[in-house]
Parts: structure tokens; C-alpha cells; sequence
């Protein structure tokens, strides 16, 4: 290893110079992917579709599962503890279940025009909820 009058190799670990190098390139391919990725929706008429559903219905339902064990999962521990803060984490979890489920079930009964309304409604009461949730002592 070679060392120079202004900067000595030698003190520095190798494996520190590229470990913020290496996560910085991480970063900048996801951001890079996400964003081509959205240019490619936008530009995409077409719904992905599995077997002959919508995946990304499909997706919203599965949301809607895990968002449902959460809620009840975060209840249980509610009871337990006795901690307020579970209390909001867990309207927050129910009102993403109830979202996800009806913007999903939209596979089995067709599009409701109330839904997107219902969506964006939940969306802020579910950000308000989680909020609440942080700063209640």
C-alpha cells in the first residue's frame, strides 16, 4: 500500500472508503428504476393482468390481509400494555385494511365511483392517525 504526504492510506480502513460509496450508487439505481419505472406507467395504457385479474388489485387486497392481521395484532397489544399509542396505530392499520379491501374488491364487483373519494379520505385519516400516535404521551 502506498502512501501519500496528503493522504496516508494507511490510517484508513478500505473497507470504510467504500461502504458510503457503494450505498450511494445503491441508492441512485433504485431512484433511477423507480423513476423509470413510473415514466413506463404513465406510458402504458394496458393493466398488468394475472390471470385474467389485476394485479394490481390483486396487490391491494393482499394489502388489505396484512393491514387486517396488523390492526388486530396491534389491538392484542393495546390490551396488554395498555399503551394509547397502539390505540392509534391500530385505527391507522384498520383504516388501510378497509382502503385496500374496497379499492381490491373492485375486481369481484366492478368500479365504484365513491371509491377513489373513500381512498383519498382514508389516506389523510390514516397519515393523522399514525401522527396522533407519535406525539400522544
Amino acid at each position: 500500500m502506498t502512501t501519500n504526504l496528503f493522504f496516508p492510506l494507511h490510517y484508513i480502513n478500505r473497507k470504510q472508503i467504500h461502504k458510503p460509496m457503494t450505498n450511494k450508487l445503491i441508492s441512485a439505481v433504485f431512484m433511477l428504476l423507480l423513476l423509470c419505472s413510473s415514466v413506463y406507467a404513465a406510458e402504458s395504457e394496458e393493466e398488468l393482468e394475472l390471470f385474467g385479474l389485476e394485479v394490481e388489485k390483486m396487490l391491494n387486497l393482499g394489502s388489505a390481509l396484512l393491514a387486517a392481521f396488523l390492526s388486530a395484532l396491534t389491538f392484542i397489544s393495546y390490551h396488554r400494555t395498555g399503551n394509547k399509542r397502539l390505540l392509534y396505530v391500530t385505527v391507522a392499520f384498520g383504516l388501510f385494511a378497509a382502503k385496500s379491501f374496497l379499492v381490491g374488491a373492485e375486481i369481484f364487483f366492478g368500479e365504484w365511483s365513491w371509491v377513489d373519494n373513500f381512498a383519498s379520505i382514508a389516506d389523510f385519516g390514516i397519515l393523522l392517525s399514525f401522527f396522533a400516535g407519535l406525539i400522544q404521551k
